[in-house]
């Protein structure tokens, strides 16, 4: 309930100091790990933004529901930078954004961030010595009102911060402002009463203070169009009231029965003929199981109507034109309804659903296999390996659920509670906190909360708590009482030294079920094909600029340590287990801050994203920022995936005033994404994404004009130089590659040319000629695919090589091909490129192949090449250490087979007659689960800034 967790936090005391410099590891899958608390959208609709618990606001784009940019405030340990209040002004340029949000004076800061660019342009301070709740622009946008947990109502100029007035006469937080056209504004407040207020310039006037009817915890508050009525939600009842917008005297209560909960927020039409209000109400004459937005047309007054738009309590309403309204929850997820109640757009949640799980939440007894359920409550449920870094059979044996009771220890009303009890005795746990699961140790138990990961003895007496990244919604102790693992509702799994509960280990499965990332506290980390983008690391920029996220993957050749995770469980110490690590694979323990080996930034000015263009080039202004000790020494740019040689690399491009550079970019007659990304000698930056629209003629597509050529490079290789290393299958999945795509000569493409090398052809030297042969043909109108199948293995610093037909492997640097001359030929290709590998620990659970891997994972290799500056798309046979399958009753590998049949036509979606590489990526992905009965999991990485395009015919 929004209410009551954010009452709790305006009675803390807020701590004042600096944001810390040294970076922050934490989550980003691209959509909210938290709740989301507000919304806002601009007068035109054309943008959204959510702002969130987890410390960022996302700003979208309404007519596609696409991610624009995330917003970051400076953050620190605990509450510091949760986000509760969010506002976007009326022409959409401007977002301001409040919750915990103290960064070193002594009251909390609101900060106006210029929407385009994602750069703070403003903090505004001034005796707010509570949280902010809600923020909310005047019509004209050249105000902003704020309210706040204590404190009341504070009013300022958007234009240079300055206060214009404020009012502290308030008894209890103020969880609502809005204004009229007409210079009104009106707050809510858990003191039972509606303030209005007049402003005017630099005056801000109340008119009239009232206790309403209808409950004690008034919440939202939102003036009709015209301003006549106010309409009001509560949270502590289901009344909806409307009232007279200039006395506050109740005019009419709309139909509110058979909801069993409150109401808190409400929006109007912004015609002003309908009502809405929702909260955490469900109908109680529908059953559970469904969030509801009721609606009443007739301005309130009709008859009540109750759209189903999700499962889970919703925060938040905000009207759109046209009829239709967004709406954001607390899973999180947000979404539009349209005027029918129909969802037009739905973001759904991207974490695992750990609500309820209880006793599906098992562990192997010493802690290494966990079981848990992606789904609510439990459902579709996972077992995931630590020691092997992959998943087993969901039926894995031998996993014991938590232990909740035993002689002497007795743990009542635990489940949902704030009060749950030993023995008949209250614990201590903290005003409003609430309990919401339980497992026994062997001197005691573990009790996971709203806010906190609890451990006590048999007496009662707390021995350690740990700040909770989310409602801890399961937790249970291995049996040999070396560990506590909990399920959070961040969508993580965490392992905690039962000792003294300091965390070792986390886990995230993205709800997607294909990806995952596990790390360490320090951030030594372990992903699956496309996971590295998972958590990163936040760096603060001081209290006045907008902080940066860095993704693991920009630190790959540091923190990608699969060997660290694997001693953890052994050592329970990440010192320990980096120690033995570095000692096996001869690496040095590394003593750098990361802030010192940060890589660039790069902050596109212009023009904005969305841009209508119809000229031939563009010119993009932006500001990369770097270290003063690692200079930018080169700028990349791809359009649509494709990398663009500028006239003059030398100069960088030309520098303007004060930092600012510009490039001029030829680009095509069509739509188009543009990525930047600098360099210096840390590595490359993020890449910094313009989208165009086309507004010149449109020109006819490359297949009217002209049909692209076609190179495959095809390697499979069965029988080795030395026999111990044979396969079965290797050079006939190479052979059946090439000819599926031999014959989309004359069809797609205009000639298709195959190199294929199997067995004794495909020497290192063979190999290596043939990656120079592909970088030597390929042009920026053809497409380049590669394909390995045989043997692949990575050595003691984590390199990947695939293993040619005269590999020696004691001499593997000589006669391997190693990552780096795969890699360097693909991403220099100026056309388009695929990579297909088929030596993923492969080889045949079903007893009847041979293995296809001598040691190791393509892991680590398939995530560097599909980075965004590498532009490459990659299909991988499977994940992790899983094997991959052939028998001689498909005559292919799995894999192969899947490819071959999905080139060959079954990878058609719908009618349309082509084969796209997400098409084939669905079709391989769903054929090989049902080829190796969900054994082997095939993956496929498009890189961001490449569009879904035709890669074959279908027959």
């Amino acid at each position: 309930m929004f209410g009551v967790g954010v009452a709790l936090l305006s009675s803390f005391a807020l701590h004042a100091g600096e944001p810390p410099n040294e970076p922050v590891l934490r989550i980003d899958p691209g959509e909210h790990t938290s709740k989301i608390k507000r919304i806002a959208t601009d007068d035109a609709g054309s943008y959204l933004v959510t702002a969130s618990d987890d410390k960022t606001a996302k700003v979208w784009d309404l007519s596609e529901g696409r991610l624009l940019s995330t917003l970051r405030i400076p953050i620190s340990s605990g509450n510091e930078g949760k986000l509760y209040a969010v506002a976007l002004s009326p022409d959409g340029q401007t977002v301001a954004l409040g919750g915990w949000t103290q960064v070193g004076d002594s009251g909390s800061s609101i900060f106006l961030f210029d929407r385009a660019t994602g750069r703070i342009k403003l903090r505004l301070t001034g005796d707010m010595p509570g949280v902010i709740i809600h923020l909310a622009f005047s019509p004209d946008g050249y105000s902003l009102a704020a309210t706040m947990g204590s404190g009341g109502l504070r009013l300022f100029s958007v234009s240079d911060g300055s206060l214009i007035g404020k009012d502290n006469d308030y008894g209890a937080g103020s969880y609502s402002v809005h204004f009229s056209q007409d210079g009104r504004l009106v707050t809510t407040s858990w003191d039972g009463y509606l303030r209005l207020y007049h402003w005017m310039g630099n005056t801000l006037t109340l008119l009239r203070k009232r206790a309403i009817p209808g409950g004690k915890q008034p919440s939202g508050a939102r003036f009709s169009p015209d301003g006549t009525h106010i309409a009001v939600g509560f949270s502590d009842t289901p009344a909806v009231n409307v009232l007279d917008g200039g006395d506050l005297s109740l005019d009419y209560a709309p139909d509110t029965s058979g909801v069993d909960a409150g109401l808190s927020s409400v929006a109007w039409s912004r015609d002003g003929a309908t009502l809405y209000a929702t909260g955490m109400a469900q109908n109680q004459f529908k059953g559970v199981g469904q969030r509801y937005i009721r609606h009443w047309t007739k301005s309130g007054r009709g008859a009540a109507l109750d759209y189903p738009v999700t499962s889970n309590t919703l925060m938040d309403l905000v009207s759109l034109p046209n009829g239709r309204l967004a709406f954001g929850s607390v899973v999180p997820s947000w979404g539009v309804i349209d005027s029918t109640g129909k969802r037009t757009l739905f973001h759904a949640s991207v974490l695992a659903n750990f609500n309820s799980l209880l006793n599906s939440f098992t562990l192997s007894s010493d802690g290494s296999r966990v079981h848990f359920g992606y789904e609510f409550p439990g459902k579709s449920p996972a077992v995931f390996d630590i020691q092997s870094h992959g998943f087993l059979s969901s039926d894995t044996p031998g996993l014991i659920s938590p232990s909740l009771s035993t002689y002497g220890i007795d743990v009542t009303d635990w489940q949902n509670t704030t009060d749950p009890k030993l023995n008949g005795t209250p614990l201590k746990l903290a005003q409003y906190e609430t309990s919401r699961s339980l497992a026994l140790l062997p001197d005691g138990f573990v009790l996971g909360t709203e806010w906190k990961l609890r451990a006590f003895d048999r007496t009662g007496h707390e021995r350690w708590n740990k700040p909770a990244p989310g409602d801890v919604w399961a937790v249970n102790a291995s049996q040999d009482g070396r560990w506590v693992v909990a399920a959070y509702g961040d969508g993580t799994i965490r392992w905690h030294r039962a000792s003294d509960g300091v965390e070792q280990l986390a886990f995230f499965p993205h709800a997607d079920k294909k990806r995952w990332v596990m790390w360490t506290p320090s951030g030594y980390y372990d992903a699956s094909p496309g996971a590295e983008e998972l958590i990163g690391w936040h760096v603060n920029n001081g209290k006045d600029q907008a902080a940066d996220f860095f993704p693991a993957s920009r630190f790959h050749d540091r923190f990608y340590r699969p060997d660290v995770l694997t001693k953890l469980l052994a050592t329970q110490d990440e010192t320990e287990a980096v120690r033995q690590a570095n000692e096996e694979s001869g690496r040095r323990t590394q003593t750098t801050s990361i802030t010192q080996v940060l890589p660039p930034v790069v902050d596109i000015l212009s023009p904005d994203d969305g841009t209508a263009v119809s000229t031939a080039t563009v010119t993009v202004k932006y500001f990369p920022r770097t270290a003063d000790d690692a200079p930018v020494t080169g700028i990349r740019v791809r359009i649509n995936g494709l990398a663009v040689t500028l006239p003059d690399e030398r100069n960088l491009a030309v520098v303007k005033t004060n930092g600012v550079r510009e490039v001029t970019i030829p680009i095509p007659a069509q739509d188009n994404v543009i990525q930047l990304f600098a360099e210096n000698k840390n590595g490359v930056s993020v890449p910094a994404t313009l989208r165009l629209t086309w507004a010149g003629r449109k020109a006819a597509t490359e297949e009217t004009l002209f049909k692209p050529k076609l190179y495959v490079l095809a390697v499979g290789v069965s029988k080795y130089q030395n026999p111990d290393y044979n396969l079965g299958l290797a050079d006939k999945d190479a052979t059946d590659f090439a000819h599926a795509f031999q014959n989309q000569e004359g069809k797609l493409y205009s000639k298709v040319s195959v190199r294929l090398l199997t067995n004794e052809k495909a020497s290192r030297d063979e190999v290596v000629d043939g990656l120079d042969w592909l970088q030597r043909e390929v042009t920026s109108r053809d497409v380049g695919v590669m394909f390995v199948a045989g043997h692949g293995m990575n050595d003691n610093a984590g390199t990947y090589y695939f293993l040619p037909y005269n590999t020696d492997l004691d001499k593997l640097k000589r006669t391997g091909v190693a990552q780096g001359d795969i890699q360097n030929t693909l991403n220099m290709l100026a056309g388009k490129a695929i990579f297909f590998v088929d030596t993923c620990h492969a080889g045949n659970a079903l007893g009847t192949g041979k293995t296809r891997a001598i040691g190791g994972s393509t892991d680590a290799f398939v995530n560097e090449l599909a980075s965004a500056e590498n532009g490459v798309i990659v299909f991988s046979s499977s994940t992790g250490r899983q094997l991959s399958q052939e028998n001689p009753k498909w005559g292919n590998g799995a894999f192969t087979k899947a490819v071959v049949e999905g080139l060959n036509g079954k990878a058609e979606i719908g009618k349309s007659g082509k084969i796209t590489h997400k098409g084939l990526d669905y079709y391989v992905t769903e054929r090989v689960k049902e080829l190796t009965h969900g054994q082997q999991s095939p993956v496929s990485i498009a890189p961001g800034g490449i569009t879904d395009f035709p890669i074959a015919v279908a027959e």
